[in-house]
């Protein structure tokens, strides 16, 4: 299994506002609803596998958690998670659109050059205080020599 590729399936995020989420996902990220199951909302993030999309979920605090039978509920629970970041991969042109339409939508976000991958990246909150990341390769700030002293 090492050696296979594997894509990211599914994201879950719990939160006390779960409307305030989905409609900050839907109306600024720009991600599409997928299902809606009892208070789970699934969004999707694009296609992958056959009969499993990319998938964001937003979850309200109270949702049962499920998963093996050792969870550990009260870690799960805990109100400091160890969240820091996550990030929404796009292709360069898509990166420029959505730049200039964060900007018309009022957002208030951050911009960075990782020039030792070349990537560039816009940084944002959504309304829980997670930190969302838009990210895309752009070879022109691409720093081999950056890239050489980060792995030393």
């Amino acid at each position: 299994m090492r050696g296979r590729r594997k894509r990211l399936g599914e994201l879950v995020l719990r939160s006390a506002n779960p409307e305030a989420l989905v409609r900050f996902y839907c109306d600024v990220i720009g991600l599409e609803p997928y299902a809606r199951l009892g208070s789970a909302t699934f969004l999707k993030v694009d296609d992958d596998f056959e009969g499993h999309p990319q998938l964001l979920a937003i979850f309200e605090n109270t949702h049962e958690f499920s998963g093996p039978r050792n969870l550990q509920v009260e870690s799960a629970r805990a109100a400091d998670g160890t969240l820091h970041h996550f990030a929404f991969a796009l292709e360069l042109k898509d990166f420029v659109c959505e730049r200039e339409r964060l900007q018309s939508l009022g957002m208030d976000f951050h911009g960075m050059e990782h020039h030792q991958f070349g990537w560039r990246s816009l940084y944002l909150y959504d309304p829980d205080g997670n930190s969302v990341e838009l990210v895309c390769y752009d070879s022109s700030i691409f720093d081999p020599e950056a890239t050489r002293r980060s792995t030393r």
